[in-house]
C-alpha cells in the first residue's frame, strides 16, 4: 500500500484521469438485461416510425452520455493542471526578489557587525571623559575631547551608512510587496471564475437528480411496454443530457479562464 501523503499533485492527477473515466462510465444510465429484453419487446411491437424513433433516441442518449464523460474527463484535466499551475505561480510570487532581499539583509547585518568595534569604541571614550570631567582633571579632558569628537564623526558617518542599507532594504521589501499585490489581484479574478463553476457544478447535480428520477420512470413504462410514454421519457431524458452538457462546455471554458488568468500572472512575473 502507499500514502496518499507521498504522492504528488502531479501523479495524483494521472492516477486520478486514470481512474475517473471509469468512474464516469459507471454513472452513466444503461438497460438492465430484463429492461433491455423488455425495450426490444416493445420496440419490435411498436409501429415502424415509433419503433425507429426509440432505436434513434437510445442510440442519441448514449452517444451524450459518452460525450459528458469526455468533457468531465477534459475538465478534470485542465482543472488539476491549473491547480498546479496556480500553485507554482502563488510559490514564486512568495520568491519575488528573495536573493536581492537576502543579500540586503545580510548587508545590514555585516555592516552593523563590522561598526560594532567603532561603536563600542566611542562608548568607551565617552565614558572616559565623563570620568576626567567629574574628576576635574584638565589634562586628560584634553586629551580625550578630540578622540570623544573624531570617534563621535566616524559614528555618525557609520551610522548613515547604516540607515542606507536599511533603507534600501526597506525599499526592496516594498518594491517586491507591491509586485506580489499587483499579481495577487491578477490571481484573484479566479476567484469569481470558481463562483460561476460552483454555480454551475449546482445546476449540473440538480439535472442529474432529474435525470436520475427520469430513468425510474423510463424503466416503469418500458416494462409496462408503453411506446409513447417511453418516447416522451426519452425526449425528458436526452433533454438534461444536453443541458448538462451546455453546462459541462461552460465549466471547462471557465477552466480555460482560469488557465488565461494564471498566464497573465506568469507574464509578470518574467517581466520582473
Amino acid at each position: 500500500m502507499f500514502s496518499v501523503q507521498k504522492l504528488t499533485l502531479s501523479m495524483l492527477v494521472l492516477l486520478f484521469l486514470l481512474l475517473a473515466p471509469a468512474a464516469a462510465t459507471a454513472a452513466s444510465f444503461e438497460f438492465t438485461v430484463t429492461a433491455k429484453a423488455a425495450f426490444d419487446k416493445m420496440k419490435a411491437a411498436a409501429d415502424k416510425t415509433t419503433s425507429a424513433k426509440l432505436a434513434s433516441q437510445y442510440a442519441q442518449l448514449q452517444a451524450v452520455q459518452k460525450q459528458e464523460i469526455e468533457w468531465e474527463a477534459k475538465i478534470n484535466t485542465l482543472h488539476y493542471r491549473n491547480e498546479e499551475a496556480v500553485l507554482g505561480t502563488r510559490n514564486r510570487i512568495k520568491a519575488i526578489d528573495a536573493a536581492k532581499i537576502a543579500k540586503l539583509e545580510a548587508d545590514v547585518v555585516q555592516t552593523k557587525k563590522k561598526y560594532e568595534p567603532l561603536f563600542d569604541l566611542y562608548d568607551s571614550l565617552k565614558q572616559q571623559l565623563s570620568l576626567a570631567k567629574s574628576l576635574k582633571d584638565k589634562w586628560l579632558v584634553g586629551v580625550l575631547n578630540p578622540q570623544v569628537e573624531t570617534a563621535k564623526a566616524a559614528a555618525a558617518l557609520a551610522k548613515a551608512d547604516i540607515r542606507g542599507k536599511e533603507a534600501a532594504l526597506k525599499a526592496a521589501k516594498a518594491d517586491a510587496a507591491k509586485a506580489m499585490k499587483k499579481i495577487k489581484d491578477v490571481l484573484a479574478g479566479i476567484d469569481a471564475v470558481k463562483i460561476k463553476i460552483k454555480a454551475s457544478k449546482s445546476s449540473v447535480s440538480s439535472l442529474k437528480k432529474q435525470f436520475k428520477t427520469e430513468t425510474t420512470i423510463l424503466n416503469q413504462v418500458v416494462r409496462k411496454g408503453d411506446p409513447t410514454a417511453s418516447v416522451s421519457s426519452f425526449t425528458r431524458l436526452l433533454a438534461y443530457m444536453k443541458q448538462i452538457n451546455e453546462h459541462r462546455q461552460k465549466h471547462y471554458a471557465y477552466e480555460q479562464q482560469i488557465s488565461a488568468i494564471i498566464a497573465k500572472a506568469d507574464a509578470q512575473l518574467k517581466a520582473r
